[in-house]
């Protein structure tokens, strides 16, 4: 059999197909093959990108999504590694994407490396996953929000527009973070996680504009930093730590066992700050590119 290729939106029993695949493939290797995106769009029907999918007789073996900017995962089922499965997804999703393909290693589990270099293929990201045990890492430090800001929270509908504008300049460098639309803020606005209490702002008083946010998610029990940017105009100023601490304080208030969260190798001074506060790395994430 070959990898299939689908387009357009997916049958509702091959979407749990590939849930189901991803989630035993989770509870095997310990992390999410698949990112919040891409589960997102399978929730949603599939619309959007390209899905490959690979079949060992009647059973789905394994699934690759390339979204239109070139970014791709993988995963294949437990029972079919060590097949050659893996190898042919990625074939197909160079022969899609050519040389735009950026494909994720999620955890760099063995072998990642290996078929990258026989694919010709590089290591070109590095995205670490930290985490902060609350039995280990012990008190947070108190902050302080600078003197010349208030902190208040998100409210949906009336901050959209200003917190999109701010992300995007926050992270104009950030090919994935910095290019959310209305629609993405909304997919996440309705999801069950969603609290408005966890969503934190930085207001600059003098003009009454935001500065900075800090927006935390509880799923499944732990708490995690999810997104956490600084307007350009405001960096230099304690404003990152400060919202940084006010989102943590709000997470150990809730009792949570474990805060998690996502950083780029190359933000240095965020990952100084996160091992400051006793992050420690959990899981590393690759992305690999054509050579």
């Amino acid at each position: 059999m070959t990898v299939e290729t689908v387009t357009a939106p997916l049958p509702k029993a091959t979407i749990a197909a590939i849930t189901e695949l991803a989630r035993a493939a989770a509870d095997s290797d310990g992390v999410q093959p698949l990112n919040e995106a891409t589960r997102l769009n399978l929730a949603a029907g599939g619309e959007g990108g390209v899905h490959l999918l690979r079949y060992d007789d009647e059973a789905l073996a394994g699934y690759a999504h390339l979204d239109p900017d070139g970014s791709a995962e993988v995963v294949v089922a437990l029972s079919a590694r060590r097949k050659g499965f893996g190898t042919e997804l990625v074939r197909a999703l160079l022969d899609a994407a050519g040389p735009r393909l950026r494909i994720w290693a999620h955890g760099r589990l063995p072998g990642a490396d290996e078929l990258a270099a026989r694919l010709g293929l590089i290591v070109t990201r590095e995205l670490f996953f930290l985490a902060r045990d609350a039995e280990t890492a012990g008190p947070l430090p108190e902050f302080a929000m600078p003197p010349a800001y208030d902190l208040r929270t998100f409210l949906p509908g009336q901050d959209d527009k200003a917190w999109l504008a701010v992300n995007a300049r926050a992270f104009a460098d950030h090919p994935e973070q910095g290019s959310w639309t209305q629609a993405d803020l909304d997919e996440r606005l309705g999801q069950e996680w969603f609290d408005p209490a966890g969503f934190f702002l930085a207001i600059d008083r003098a003009s009454g504009e935001l500065a900075g946010y800090h927006w935390t998610k509880v799923e499944d029990g732990v708490g995690e930093v999810y997104v956490v940017g600084v307007d350009p105009a405001h960096q230099g100023t304690g404003l990152g730590k400060a919202l940084t601490l006010a989102g943590l304080h709000h997470l150990q208030a809730r009792g949570l066992p474990r805060i998690v969260l996502y950083v780029d190798g190359t933000n240095t001074p965020a990952r100084a700050l996160y091992t400051s506060l006793t992050f420690t790395t959990a899981t590393l994430d690759i992305q690999y590119t054509p050579a």
